[in-house]
């Protein structure tokens, strides 16, 4: 995520007591970031909204709000900024739930500075690697990035992201923008699915002071703030029919109403919604409005899997291990392991290959991941017994006039599994189809791995 203030990345930190946010401004300076200091929630909202920090550190206890809304509306607007929480020993139990409802973490006062130092850089390092979601050079992520480029410099006012969780979608809506003639102006993120139905409104549309209990004040919505640039809604399937009406009514007119306000205003911003779902079946199910699909389907871009790009992972691996690096070294991978990931079907994709790279970067920072040093999904190998028992199964029944195809591909799959020594991901690689493929193959042929 970019950081609009600057070029260097940026930690945003939330405390009411001035003399605590001095002294850790002052301990957490480094050359390589920059601090932004806010004493109350909705000061620290304006300036995680105005300056895109890369990490927040969040106080439990804030004199304009005693509960885990900040929280809520931060992960909402920067959903990949992690947010580290800050309590005191009596607001462990606090601290705790605010994990379970998406914080990253939290620590405790007093501070454990070099600790903190530690937990907070490498967060840092990566939130500012730019396109980190686009790293590859394969022809598929060639054609990508020049089907953004084109859609950057159109005058298209709505783009529809497609694809799984995980495959750099948010990266890509950055990429639009950065390309684009909006470069420069305010890029507001928004996930649909982290906030409750009222909220979201109030939180895209604003809200006028006593519009409901516990509305004290007037305040803006994301959609303002993202006037003359772009609106990035993550997870767009997730609207309630309700929500859906009124984005429709926003992108046709580009005006809208404040919850509890009869005033109209107007903003010209370019919406970018990014989905995981098929939004084409949930309009079938009845579950998502034809007239928003169409709406948004205007300009659609699919991002591939993971497994679709399979050559970009010893790259990819190389970016992550750089920007998780916490010593003097990075994590690098014996060539067994890069062989090995590279054969690995990813269901989650980019996000899943990054995090297993921070996990390494912990465990095995400045050394060389062996084989025996990857988690157990990740080397997965059948025993070379095993596949030999194998070729003794009967294929499933598939009736008389494919029972032939079937037990082709099954001795084709077997032979596969016996030239890489019981290995699946290296198996599905002769194959020429993903890991995935292969297990369902396999679950298919009543073949029993």
């Amino acid at each position: 995520m970019s950081n609009q203030s600057g070029k260097k990345p940026l930690l945003l930190i939330i405390d009411d007591e001035v003399a605590l946010t001095r002294s850790l401004q002052i301990a957490l300076r480094d050359p390589g970031y920059e601090i932004a200091i806010a004493h109350t929630a909705e000061e620290g909202l304006a300036s995680a909204n105005a300056l895109r920090p890369g990490v927040i550190l969040l106080d439990l206890r804030l004199p304009d709000s005693d509960d885990l809304n900040p929280l809520e509306r931060l992960l909402a607007m920067l959903p990949d900024s992690p947010v580290y929480m800050m309590s005191a020993h009596g607001d462990i139990k606090t601290a705790v739930d605010a994990v379970k409802r998406g914080a990253k973490d939290f620590v405790t006062k007093p501070f454990d500075i070099k600790a903190l130092k530690t937990r907070l850089q490498g967060h840092l390092q990566v939130s500012e690697s730019p396109g980190q979601g686009l790293v590859g050079n394969s022809p598929v992520m060639e054609k990508l990035r020049q089907e953004l480029a084109l859609i950057a410099k159109s005058p298209a006012k709505t783009v529809l992201l497609l694809g799984e969780s995980g495959t750099g979608k948010t990266a890509a809506a950055n990429e639009i923008h950065t390309l684009s003639a909006l470069a420069g102006k305010p890029f507001v993120e928004v996930n649909c699915a982290a906030l409750p139905e009222a909220l979201l409104e109030s939180e895209l549309f604003g809200v006028e002071k006593g519009a409901f209990t516990g509305a004290h004040k007037s305040r803006s919505g994301l959609i303002e703030a993202a006037n003359e640039g772009t609106l990035f809604l993550d997870e767009i399937g997730e609207l309630s029919l309700a929500m859906q009406a009124k984005l429709l009514s926003f992108l046709e007119s580009q005006r809208y109403r404040p919850v509890g306000s009869t005033d109209e205003k107007q903003a010209n911003v370019r919406v970018i919604a990014a989905t995981n779902r098929s939004l084409s079946d949930a309009v079938e199910e009845g579950n998502f409005r034809a007239d928003l699909y169409y709406r948004l389907n205007v300009m659609p871009v699919k991002l591939p899997a993971l497994s679709e790009r399979a050559d970009d992972i010893p790259l990819l691996l190389e970016h992550f291990s750089m920007s998780f690096s916490m010593t003097s070294d990075p994590v690098s991978f014996a060539p067994e392991v890069i062989e090995t990931l590279t054969g690995y079907h990813w269901p989650g994709n980019i996000r899943e290959l990054k995090n297993l790279v921070e996990r390494l970067s912990v465990l095995y920072g400045g050394n060389e991941v062996t084989l025996a040093q990857l988690p157990d999904e990740y080397s997965e190998k059948l025993p070379e017994n095993k596949v030999e028992t194998l070729a003794s199964q009967p294929a499933e029944p598939v009736g008389e006039i494919t029972e032939h195809l079937a037990n082709e591909e099954k001795r084709l799959i077997l032979g596969a599994l016996r030239e890489s020594g019981g290995h699946k991901g290296n198996a599905a690689k002769r194959l020429n189809i993903s890991r995935h493929a292969l297990k369902r193959r396999l679950q298919k042929l009543g073949i029993q791995s």
